[in-house]
């Protein structure tokens, strides 16, 4: 499928606000609302759409502890130890990453005392190795959108 300039501006504005009408969407591009319909519907069969999400504000929703965690694992197991890692319920993102540490993933949690339990009791076990908990302070801006015009 290819990704034109009117299914790029489309993305951007579902990016910002998933849960604008094909009415408020057609509005802000100034086409008409089969039209985008259509082409929303295109872009969910191909993939190029995988889902939609919330956002959330983690410290109203009692998540005060939330890292980016490097971490090195071997490569032959590294699709194993990703699903695994998704069944944990306080893990929200997992990325493949290059360099020494090849996989990076986002943990949120009440405190960190309950951090330590989860990666001492859940994440360690699964053979994640060289662990560099990096504790966000403060989140600047957090949405699930990326400017890709």
């Amino acid at each position: 499928m290819k990704i034109d300039k009117m299914n790029k501006k489309i993305l951007n504005i579902l990016q910002r606000n998933g849960r604008m009408t094909y009415k408020e969407v057609a509005k802000k591009i100034d086409r008409a609302q089969s039209t985008v319909r259509d082409r929303i519907g295109i872009m969910e069969e191909d993939g190029v759409i995988k889902g939609y999400t919330v956002v959330i504000n983690k410290k109203k929703a009692g998540l005060d502890c939330y890292a980016t965690i490097p971490c090195k694992v071997d490569p032959a197991r590294l699709d194993e130890v990703t699903r695994k890692l998704l069944r944990i319920e306080n893990i929200l993102q997992v990325y493949h990453t290059s360099g020494d540490r090849n996989m990076t993933f986002m943990i949120a949690t009440c405190d960190y005392d309950e951090m330590k339990r989860i990666l001492s009791e859940k994440v360690a076990p699964l053979g994640i190795q060289d662990m560099e908990i990096k504790i966000i302070m403060e989140s600047v801006r957090e949405m699930a959108y990326t400017d890709i015009m």
